[in-house]
């Protein structure tokens, strides 16, 4: 198949959707299949066998939706869908990785709800999108990296806490160093990300006299934020908001970490039996569950084995497996 993804995000920024894109791109790729992708995010460096075009003009672009056979959008943009009002025939398939259209009433967003029911496919992250978006979706849940996110042998799990994501009010990492005020130390928190409050949750840190027990390591790549997951007993991912779906559980998990997880959308689907739920910043809940961690209280009760075979439905060959199909 010639494949063109529209996408107004894409690496080397982090998140979701950034995520997921390059892993379908790449295992797209190794199954034969052809790949460009549309963005306007640039680029820093190129990409191994993948076509990038930054901010294409109106022909490029149509000279790469002629090109295609399936036209592909992680979310719906508008920038992109004039060539479907051209050419309607075109396979059309929208993925929607999060709440954002649903959550919005103004016209546009009004307007794209209107757009999705003409597609040849939409496919949702998780059943709360799916429920959320009022038109028939097929579910696919997000996959993570297999290939990077996994179990080292020869690390050693010393430290206790740590936190992977953007730091924005929707991720909750407020909440998450506010429930680590009233701890019994010596603990340890790692803050993994960047972000417009990072000034702000620093400035908490110190509010609360947590210096000595949190630290903050900016913007890690993969391989080095696998490489931190193994050194840490718990993941913590406390949310205020609903989430589409959550790779970074997956991520821990792959990596052998307990999981503690706000009940956020999409999120308690990715965790599963394999982790503590708390509700969305309740940070008295949230303190309790850390305690409960530290102490090796209370832990979620399962086999290496049954992890193991709940993982293997999110390994990136088998989510692009289910895309392709859909695509065909």
């Amino acid at each position: 198949m010639q494949i063109l993804i529209f996408s107004t995000v894409f690496y080397p920024l982090r998140g979701g959707i950034e995520n997921l894109t390059l892993n379908l791109c790449t295992e797209f790729i190794e199954k034969g299949h052809q790949v460009k992708v549309i963005t306007y995010q640039k680029q820093s460096k190129p990409i191994q066998n993948i076509e990038v075009y930054y901010a294409p003009g109106i022909l490029k672009t149509w000279q790469l939706f002629l090109w295609c056979n399936v036209y592909y959008m992680p979310n719906i943009s508008l920038k992109g869908v004039w060539p479907m009002l051209i050419n309607p025939r075109k396979k059309w398939v929208i993925s929607f990785n999060d709440f954002s259209l649903t959550h919005q009433k103004d016209p546009f967003s009004l307007f794209k709800l209107f757009l999705i029911k003409l597609t040849s496919a939409n496919i949702a992250v998780s059943k709360s999108v799916a429920k959320s978006l009022g038109t028939p979706s097929k579910v696919i849940y997000n996959c993570y990296n297999d290939a990077v996110f996994k179990v080292e042998s020869t690390a050693e799990r010393t430290l206790d806490f740590v936190f992977v994501g953007r730091l924005v009010s929707q991720k909750g990492c407020d909440v998450l160093i506010k429930a680590c005020a009233g701890l019994p130390k010596p603990f340890t928190l790692t803050i993994i990300g960047d972000g417009l409050e990072m000034e702000a949750m620093k400035a908490l840190v110190n509010q609360l006299n947590l210096s000595v027990q949190i630290t903050f390591t900016g913007t890690l790549q993969s391989v080095q934020i696998a490489a931190v997951l193994n050194q840490h007993k718990t993941l913590v991912i406390p949310s205020r908001g609903k989430e589409g779906f959550g790779i970074v559980a997956l991520e821990g998990l792959a990596c052998n970490c307990r999981v503690i997880a706000a009940s956020a959308g999409g999120l308690t689907e990715a965790v599963g039996q394999f982790g503590r739920m708390f509700k969305p910043g309740d940070v008295q809940q949230l303190n309790l569950l850390l305690k409960e961690a530290l102490l090796n209280i209370n832990q979620p009760n399962y086999s290496q084995e049954e992890l193991a075979k709940y993982l293997s439905h999110y390994k990136t060959a088998v989510v692009a497996q289910q895309y392709l199909s859909v695509f065909e």
